[in-house]
């Protein structure tokens, strides 16, 4: 009796880990994948600011090279798209 007692529970206990790494899954897929991507994306809108700042600087456009709040705010354009993409690329599969 004992022996269909442990039997049970590690049946048990494995469909707990198994339904935990299910969830992990599902979190990095529905969630991290999409985060990264937006942090990707804020990066290159970012990069793509501040290096046509500094070009503006260094041929002469503008007196002083400073990157403002507004640049950064740009760059959550960046972020919102990338994001976007992904998250709604999982939408185009179903």
């Amino acid at each position: 009796m004992e022996a269909q007692s442990n039997i049970y529970a590690t049946q048990k206990k494995s469909e707990l880990v198994e339904e935990d790494i299910k969830q992990t899954s599902d979190t990095k897929t529905y969630l991290l994948d999409p985060l990264r991507n937006g942090v990707v994306g804020f990066a290159v809108f970012f990069s793509i600011i501040l290096i046509t700042t500094f070009a503006g600087y260094v041929l002469g456009f503008q007196e002083s090279f400073n990157i403002g709040l507004d640049d950064v705010i740009y760059s959550l354009t960046g972020f919102v798209f990338a994001a976007g993409s992904k998250f709604m690329s999982f939408f185009s599969n179903e």
